[in-house]
């Protein structure tokens, strides 16, 4: 019942192994065959490289380009607004009151406080 799974090995220490018992193998790995999926392993990482290589160029040329075109689009917009911010300050020149009773009065005509009424 008490079964011992570990083998027995006899150690005798005295004993020595012949060296030229023992072959050794020298490897050349500059001479180790490459197997066909390894070749196909290459050429395939070497294609998804390639690949990834030309859409990550290609989409820096887009994005440079967008980033053009937001610019000029940029400056066009800040153009149009100095322009409107022109036309609201001309707006105002012209219909203040000091400038229409000037060109009223330049007319002959008067302003008569009696037929102004102020509603609030």
């Amino acid at each position: 019942m008490a079964d011992n799974l570990a083998r027995k090995i006899e150690f005798n220490p005295n004993e020595q192994r012949d060296p030229e018992k023992r072959q050794r193998q020298v490897l050349n790995h500059h001479n180790v065959a490459w197997t066909g999926f390894e070749k196909s392993l290459l050429i395939l990482g070497t294609m998804i490289t390639i690949g990834l290589m030309t859409m990550l160029v290609s989409s820096s040329i887009s994005a440079t380009s967008a980033q053009h075109e937001l610019t000029s689009l940029q400056r066009s917009v800040a153009k149009e607004q100095s322009q409107v911010g022109d036309l609201h300050q001309e707006l105002g020149e012209l219909t203040s009151s000091s400038r229409m009773n000037k060109i009223a009065r330049s007319k002959g005509l008067a302003l008569n406080e009696k037929n102004i009424r102020t509603i609030r």
